[in-house]
């Protein structure tokens, strides 16, 4: 025979009188424990009599240019000692399971004070979807975060657009400047300075001593002085 949640969640006081629990009770807290998470990332924000308040901290998204994505952002559930008020929860649990909102009140506090049943006998209770609750060794309640699924981490790609015609500013060094003005500097020809009389000086040069071979090898040089041999 099928029993509804209704039924579990309402029989939770008598479930939990038992020092061993049964199948109706494991089933009436995994469904609770659904009410619970489903409420978290609803309102980003839980209270649990006795014990304290859950909250969503929103993340940051991050980019990887290297395989060009965006990372999702990843919240953080955080756990806080004080309490908060619990009747929006209520209201919640009422309205899901069709129920008073006295009896919501019963199924909450049975199901904190089984949290606390568990943590305080040096057990770690958990809230599926949501994280483990634990004890350190001076008795205060440690909260550590359930990795979240995969479905609500998944990166975006962001291919890398350019738009070559479009004007921005850059900074080069301490100076800021623009794309436009860099495209310009760069595509610009370098001034070639003249070394035209360089290569006057050189081409004067040869032809001056090929005159001067060319009168000394027809004796034209020698009438203009005089010979004398050493003895």
């Amino acid at each position: 025979m099928q029993v509804s949640a209704v039924y579990f969640l309402s029989s939770v006081p008598f479930l939990f009188s038992f020092t061993k629990p049964t199948f109706a009770a494991e089933e009436a807290i995994h469904y609770m424990q659904q009410l619970i998470a489903s409420y978290l990332f609803q309102y980003k924000t839980c209270p649990l009599p006795g014990l304290g308040t859950l909250s969503v901290q929103p993340g940051n998204a991050t980019a990887d240019f290297l395989n060009t994505r965006i990372l999702p952002p990843v919240p953080a559930i955080v756990f806080d000692s004080k309490e908060t008020e619990a009747d929006g929860l209520l209201d919640h649990i009422a309205a899901t399971t069709n129920t008073t909102i006295y009896q919501a009140i019963d199924m909450l506090g049975q199901f904190a004070n089984h949290l606390k049943s568990s943590i305080s006998s040096g057990k770690s209770a958990s809230i599926e979807g949501v994280g483990n609750f634990s004890t350190a060794g001076s008795g205060k309640i440690v909260f550590e975060q359930a990795a979240l699924p995969e479905v609500f981490v998944q990166p975006v790609q962001a291919p890398r657009v350019i738009h070559p015609q479009a004007e921005h500013a850059i900074l080069v060094g301490d100076k800021e400047t623009t794309n436009t003005e860099m495209t310009e500097y760069f595509s610009e020809e370098p001034v070639q300075k003249s070394r035209w009389w360089i290569w006057a000086i050189v081409l004067g040069v040869i032809g001056i001593l090929a005159l001067l071979m060319y009168l000394n090898g027809t004796g034209i040089l020698s009438r203009f002085g005089s010979s004398m041999s050493v003895q």
